[in-house]
């Protein structure tokens, strides 16, 4: 199930909401436990992208509550200008920051999962503190860093100089993974994972790929899961109707002038307007009882 804990910026995780499928949670007070999701992921999209998750950020979000789904999984779209002199990188690492310690700071049991597109990596470089050269912004607190189970960035332009958060973190690097494709120059020299260019994420399988690595930290991190509600039994359907007319509802089938109950195979005697018998469903098809 998709939860929003309550953001910094109500608007933009109005937007982030929207792309998942969640529901926004009236208000503006802290967030409470009641309202406090198990996983958060905060993803930065890319140059240009409209606000919210943007292309490829959706997709994964989408994945990833998916294979989560004994967690509930909110989703945070970092608000940042995202424009194309990339100067902007450094105040989205700001708000992504100041959206981890919020959260975190009201919601002591939820961890986080970071990830960013294009620029929107670049975001998510300086927030987890790698220098990129690009802008400057404020870093995740290191006494918060523990709650991030895992950063996933797809096209991250750090590559242009040789480096993934992998080999640039020794302290998120165990939990990242830095998707680049064989045709992306965005992303430079870092080592290819998929076929396609730059925009190619969402369709080669790296966002479910990326949901599936992040899922599986964030089960080795542990933490709470939702227990699966046991269903409300369904009551039986009965109906007691003539054969004829069973027949023509699908709920028997007729042959050589008899009905037959559909997956039970009972025998209801002579398809006829005249010969009313009594249904009832069971798994896989009807039974014939007495009465209804």
């Amino acid at each position: 199930m998709l939860r929003t804990p309550l953001p910094r910026r109500l608007a933009t995780a109005a937007a982030a909401i929207a792309a998942t499928g969640g529901a926004l949670l009236a208000g503006s007070a802290p967030a409470s436990a009641a309202t406090c999701s198990d996983v958060d992921v905060v993803f930065a999209r890319g140059t240009g992208e409209t606000p919210g998750l943007g292309i490829t950020g959706t997709p994964f979000v989408r994945a990833l509550t998916s294979e989560l789904s004994d967690r509930t999984v909110s989703s945070y779209a970092v608000d940042y200008a995202a424009n194309s002199s990339q100067t902007s990188a450094g105040p989205g690492a700001t708000d992504m920051s100041a959206h981890v310690r919020e959260v975190a700071a009201n919601c002591p049991s939820t961890r986080f999962v970071l990830g960013g597109y294009s620029q929107g990596a670049t975001v998510t470089d300086i927030a987890v503190g790698i220098r990129t050269g690009t802008s400057t912004g404020t870093p995740i607190p290191a006494e918060l860093s523990g709650r991030v189970a895992a950063v996933v960035v797809f096209g991250n332009p750090l590559g242009l100089s040789g480096r993934t958060i992998a080999t640039a973190s020794s302290t998120y690097g165990p939990r990242s993974k830095d998707y680049c494709n064989s045709s992306d120059s965005v992303c430079g020299s870092a080592p290819k994972t998929g076929t396609g260019g730059h925009l190619s994420y969402a369709s080669n399988g790296s966002t479910s790929e990326g949901a599936r690595f992040a899922a599986a930290l964030v089960r080795a991190a542990g933490g709470p899961t939702t227990p699966t509600p046991n269903p409300t039994p369904t009551p039986a359907t009965c109906v007691r109707d003539s054969t004829r007319d069973h027949v023509s509802a699908d709920r028997a089938v007729s042959l050589y002038g008899r009905a037959y109950a559909r997956g039970t195979r009972d025998s209801l005697g002579a398809t006829s307007s005249f010969n009313v018998v009594s249904l009832r469903q069971v798994e896989g098809g009807w039974q014939l009882v007495t009465s209804c």
